[in-house]
């Protein structure tokens, strides 16, 4: 299956967030264009400040023993003009931090010489660009630039840079849909090059299916969620995506496992419930399981070292953001 970095999907949903945004201006404009507040609007910064933490719980290793857990600490921020007649742009910033607990790494243990890692860290930072080509359709791009290792992994090996072209159109206040293709250079692997699609689509007024509407420093942007809008302050919501973390490993360990690179990937499908505050903030609890979870570990040419399927693990998590 194809999968992307973590870091990728942040900037994928700082995208789509930015593709809903111009298709909330388009469906404003479709309305009333001569909106006094809306010329005003022009002028302004819009910024959004996010963290959250989640846990998963330890879980078995399908074959060779042990178990794992991870605890995860995300960290985001963002700016973004407001749309002009002809293009709106955004700058984000993204932060992640995963810590892993090994009991016994089974195969990956043994190919480590220990632990097979420890604290991974993913630091990305997204400039995009959205431009207007009619009433109705936008075209966004953007550029991700990516760090994603161990603490002490060498930094200039653990870089990517990739991009993402996307166009979206809005039939109207109810349903916009987009499609593009992001493009990223992977660590010791090939060149990753996706599809996308990109909906918001909402039939009634109780009712949202969308991929960008989850919590803003949570990846969500490659997934999809089925809303239940119960008022303008709350909401249920059902989801799920795909995930996919590489990273550079440190020079610790045995002789093939030295500035490796370490792979954490599954399937998290989860239940959220989001209160938003008029004030602009906006708090998320989030429960879930991940499926289909797998962990590998490659010497530092990217050759396979050990690979180990993962039991599904539940996971709880909660996410605040503040708009400003």
């Amino acid at each position: 299956m194809k999968t992307t970095t973590i870091a990728a999907l942040l900037a994928l949903s700082a995208g789509a967030r930015a593709l809903a945004f111009s298709s909330s201006a388009t469906a404003l404009e479709l309305d009333n264009s001569n909106s006094a507040s809306a010329e005003a609007a022009k002028s302004d910064i819009g910024y959004v400040l996010a963290g959250g933490y989640a846990h998963f719980f330890a879980t078995d290793f399908d074959a060779g023993g042990g178990d794992v857990a991870v605890d995860r600490v995300f960290g985001s921020y963002s700016m973004r003009g407001s749309e002009s007649d002809s293009y709106s742009w955004d700058l984000g910033f993204q932060w992640e931090g995963s810590w892993y607990d090994f009991r016994n790494g089974g195969s990956l243990a043994a190919a480590a010489g220990g632990r097979p890692w420890d604290a991974v860290q993913s630091v990305s930072v997204s400039p995009g660009a959205t431009f207007v080509l009619d009433p109705q359709w936008r075209l966004t791009t953007r550029v991700i630039l990516d760090f994603a290792g161990e603490n002490d992994a060498d930094a200039a090996d653990s870089f990517n840079l990739g991009g993402i072209v996307a166009a979206t159109y809005s039939f109207s206040r109810e349903l916009s849909l987009g499609a593009g293709v992001l493009a990223i250079s992977r660590i010791e692997d090939d060149v990753l090059v996706v599809p996308q699609v990109i909906i918001d689509w909402r039939p009634c007024k109780e009712f949202r299916l969308s991929n960008f509407a989850g919590p803003e420093a949570y990846p969500g942007g490659a997934g999809l969620e089925g809303i239940w809008v119960i008022s303008d302050e709350y909401e249920l919501a059902f989801g799920g995506r795909y995930t996919y973390r590489r990273f550079r490993l440190d020079d610790s360990g045995s002789p093939q496992r030295a500035n490796g690179v370490g792979t954490d990937e599954g399937l998290p499908i989860w239940l959220r419930a989001t209160h938003r505050a008029k004030c602009g903030g906006r708090l998320d609890l989030v429960a879930g399981m991940q499926l289909m979870g797998e962990m590998s570990i490659d010497d530092s040419r990217g050759n396979e070292l050990a690979s180990e399927d993962v039991e599904p693990a539940p996971f709880v998590g909660a996410f605040f953001s503040w708009r400003f």
